[in-house]
């Protein structure tokens, strides 16, 4: 008996007028999560209460953890994705390579700059920029993704600290939540408190940053850019300050099931490293990842067959290795942030052919069980992440048919799940089912 967890990043949406005020999910033809969808049952998950979740504290909630009660902070979730071993009492950041004119955030991703550019421009920062009485390390995690280490002897660091992201705000404690009017001005980073310790935190951070300009603005691989028509990666933008890692529950331990995590981005994987899971190793940078809201649909197309094969292969590879396999997949969620319906439906129609067609025909669901979600609504609408529930479903052992013939969001509103909060799935499952052997 297998468990297959499949977590499709930001695939839930909102009516799109152009799709007959149908969503992107519902406009794609799935046949394949369809199936699935007819042949268990359905419903909605609500995954954080009245607050928009992010990746790392939806996958946190579905795993059956309230980020309200264990998150602390994105960064040192990201720090432990990539593999470095993050130490209480450091302070770790995510950040973005970003294009900044003028204290204008013209573009939160430099232009999607890709792996190989970025992790030159991380090896020069580490190279040139110094800090008083604070030792840091950039780590680069993917494209246009970042970690800061920082690291001191002389003040205490505090997670109280605003983001200079303006994506994103950041609430009293460790939660985040998308904004929903985002200002287009960079920001400095300021102290949530007036604690030493966060003003101190707050002061370093803006320094690091000061400093990684003047590098950047200098760097020949910037000039390369612009000469090339492409957005300097002239900034960093961070968020979600953390000093230490959450305390999760190793899930072989209370379940008997042995987790292979099949994802791209440090965020889950950080999660499913703190929930003893063993990570896929060697798996290429996800094609989709580098897909701008200029490509053509020949172009998604072809990314997504790419990801979704390689994904589909490593299942059947590892399938008499492990119990329980959780796939994060990432592709929708972009063109959701990009307003664009009609890639983000192609994206998704790819996903059902190329990779949930697979796991129907590796899964006996007499005997094995399929779970399928998403761990946020991005809408196209809002171009952000939204409170919105998600759809569900379950299909497999012990798992009657609710007669739900098409798996998405409207439809699923009718399901004999209802709506339920997203810490309940799993341990609704494993109860269903009982002895997973």
């Amino acid at each position: 008996m297998k468990l297959f967890f499949v977590v499709l990043d930001g695939v839930a949406d909102e009516p799109i007028k152009e799709f007959g005020n149908s969503t992107p999910l519902e406009a794609a033809e799935t046949p394949n999560l369809d199936y699935l969808a007819s042949n268990g049952i359905t419903g909605r998950i609500r995954i954080m209460g009245k607050y928009a979740p992010e990746t790392d504290t939806g996958v946190m909630a579905l795993f059956g953890f309230d980020p309200l009660k264990y998150h602390r902070g994105r960064g040192p979730l990201e720090a432990y994705g990539i593999g470095y071993n993050f130490k209480e009492g450091s302070l770790a950041l995510r950040g973005n390579f970003a294009t900044v004119e003028k204290n204008r955030v013209v573009d939160k991703r430099a232009g999607r700059i890709q792996s190989k550019e970025a992790r030159k421009l991380v090896n020069e920062i580490n190279d040139n920029v110094k800090l008083e009485d604070v030792k840091f390390e950039l780590l680069h995690a993917l494209n246009y993704r970042v970690v800061l280490i920082m690291k001191t002897t002389k003040f205490k660091f505090s997670h109280l600290i605003t983001n200079t992201h303006p994506g994103y705000k950041r609430l009293r404690g460790h939660l985040e939540v998308a904004v929903k009017k985002e200002s287009k001005m960079y920001r400095l980073c300021k102290p949530l408190v007036k604690r030493k310790s966060a003003i101190l935190t707050a002061k370093v951070v803006n320094e690091f940053i000061d400093k990684t300009r003047e590098v950047l603005e200098q760097s020949s691989i910037n000039k390369r850019r612009e000469k090339r028509g492409l957005k300097k990666a002239n900034m960093i933008l961070f968020r979600g300050a953390g000093t230490e890692l959450p305390k999760l529950e190793n899930l072989k331990k209370k379940y008997g099931l042995k987790w292979f995590c099949i994802g791209d981005t440090p965020a889950e994987r950080g999660i499913a490293r703190l929930l003893g899971m063993e990570l896929i190793k060697g798996l290429p940078e996800p094609e989709c990842d580098k897909l701008s809201s200029s490509s053509n649909i020949k172009e998604i197309k072809k990314a997504v067959r790419k990801d979704m094969r390689i994904r589909a292969k490593a299942v059947k590879d590892n399938l008499s290795r492990y119990d329980a396999f959780y796939l994060h997949i990432k592709g929708a969620d972009p063109f959701g942030h990009a307003g664009l319906p009609e890639h983000k439906r192609v994206v998704i129609e790819g996903i059902d052919k190329w990779l949930i067609k697979k796991l129907v025909d590796l899964s006996d669901l007499e005997n094995d069980v399929v779970i399928i979600t998403s761990d946020h609504t991005t809408s196209c609408v809002a171009r952000a992440h939204t409170a919105t529930p998600v759809p569900v479903l379950i299909a497999g052992r012990g798992m009657e048919s609710d007669n739900i013939n098409k798996f998405g969001e409207s439809f699923v509103k009718r399901g004999s799940l209802k709506t339920i909060k997203a810490t309940q799935i799993l341990e609704a499952v494993m109860d269903r089912i009982g002895d997973f052997s």
